[in-house]
């Protein structure tokens, strides 16, 4: 059992299929998740973008990524952040839950093409 909830065997896959669903929560979860939270991901993406220099952060050591494979890393944490505003900002409001979906969508593309395409420059370089 895990200090997030009080569910007892849970895995991380279940925690990814409540990625899925609209969240709970009022205005300040609206805005302190999904604004405050998603803006670290997206000012480190812009970061990284403005530098050339991404890091793929690991365990025990971080790669620092230079070049086109940088910029695929920094549009990968864009996704992650659009991502995060898409699931906890548009996503608590119902009115606006197809937006959440759309949004949650192209992100996940956007993150699998940026990432999948700067793990290739890593291997490559």
């Amino acid at each position: 059992m895990g200090f997030w909830t009080n569910k007892v065997h849970r895995t991380a896959f279940d925690d990814a299929e409540d990625l899925a669903y609209p969240p709970t929560g009022g205005r300040v979860k609206m805005w302190l998740l999904g604004v405050g939270l998603a803006l670290i991901p997206v000012a480190y993406g812009a970061h990284c973008l403005r530098t050339g220099h991404a890091l793929m952060f690991g365990q025990d050591e971080n790669l620092d990524v230079t070049g086109s494979g940088a910029v695929a890393f920094a549009i990968a944490y864009i996704a992650v952040g659009i991502f995060v505003h898409a699931h906890w900002f548009w996503g608590v409001r119902p009115k606006f839950e197809l937006v959440s979906y759309i949004l949650k969508f192209l992100a996940v593309i956007l993150f699998l093409a940026s990432f999948g395409y700067g793990i290739y420059r890593v291997i490559i370089a």
